[in-house]
């Protein structure tokens, strides 16, 4: 209970200053760009100068986004005011300034603009970092849970490996009891519903190999019922506060935007992930997955998905 009251004092009461510190202007960010064979721009409040536009770009109050040729781009507005899509050659769109009081709430709104101040800081450059070639002679890489918390639902394990590689997964707790799945085909192992319930705030290791190969590891924190359900409540207050206007493109962005600045960087992957299934070509998601893979020390698979979003930008 005092977990709780505590986690909504802190939405109410700091996330609306971190949001403020973070990104003091933004009326909008771009959630969705894609250039086709024109150009998506944007002139700033009171400038004369077009620059290009780029993926998850914060706008202020007054800056005008153009689109020419067949370029069409999504721009989501703070405030829940919900989204503008700008298509077509000759369109432009500009920002308007936040109506006080709009929205479901102060705690709704400062949900949005803590979600909004954390895609506006997301990384913006390509790494340079050099990707490696994967093969079945090369130790598995553990993409998620990876060095983080989670939270408790559906909870799944995974990792780049070979899918003809059997490999040997351990789930192991502070005291040293083990969880062991040995034989498992792909990149996948979903914690099993028979297996020991796992204790929140505890930190786990989770261990993966193969054979002849050195076991990869990474630990995760599951956390508390009482935290989960405040996510899941903020989760459901940022759905009614986007409204049903919201496309699921740049729904899933405002979702992980939110889940990884509450540190669920691995619940962010996965709802990027999914988006990304349904929308391959959305460089906005590439750029999210990057930033992701930065936070957790995936370089390479960081520097895989910044050069998607830059090709999808530049073709």
């Amino acid at each position: 209970m005092r977990a709780g009251l505590l986690l909504s004092l802190f939405v109410v009461l700091v996330l609306p200053a971190l949001a403020l510190a973070q990104a003091a202007e933004t009326a909008g960010v771009i959630t969705e760009i894609k250039p086709g064979r024109g150009r998506v721009e944007v002139q700033a409040a009171g400038g004369t100068d077009w620059r290009l536009a780029r993926p998850l770009l914060a706008l202020r109050a007054g800056d005008t986004v153009r689109t020419t040729d067949d370029a069409v781009t999504v721009v989501l507005l703070s405030g829940g005011r919900g989204t503008t899509r700008v298509a077509g050659a000759g369109s432009s769109f500009t920002v308007p300034a936040a109506v006080a009081g709009a929205g479901q709430g102060r705690k709704a709104r400062a949900l949005v603009q803590a979600s909004l101040g954390y895609l506006a800081g997301t990384t913006k450059e390509s790494s340079q970092a050099a990707l490696a070639t994967r093969s079945g002679g090369r130790p598995p890489v553990i993409i998620g849970p990876r060095n983080g918390r989670v939270l408790p639902e559906a909870l799944a394990f995974e990792w780049l490996g070979s899918r003809f590689t059997k490999y040997t997964v351990r789930v192991v707790d502070p005291a040293g009891s083990v969880v062991t799945r040995r034989e498992v085909t792909g990149a996948r192992w979903d914690y099993p519903a028979d297996a020991p319930a796992l204790s929140a705030g505890l930190r786990y290791t989770l261990q993966v190999s193969a054979p002849g190969q050195p076991a990869q590891e990474a630990w995760f924190e599951v956390v508390d019922a009482a935290r989960a359900r405040a996510v899941a409540a903020d989760l459901a207050a940022l759905e009614q506060e986007m409204g049903p206007g919201v496309g699921p493109t740049s729904r899933a962005v405002l979702r992980a935007g939110l889940l990884a600045q509450q540190e669920l960087l691995d619940d962010a992957r996965r709802v990027v992930v999914a988006a990304l299934a349904q929308d391959r070509d959305e460089p906005t998601l590439h750029l999210l997955l990057g930033d992701l893979y930065t936070r957790t020390g995936l370089p390479d698979l960081a520097a895989e998905s910044f050069d998607e979003a830059r090709f999808l930008l530049n073709k």
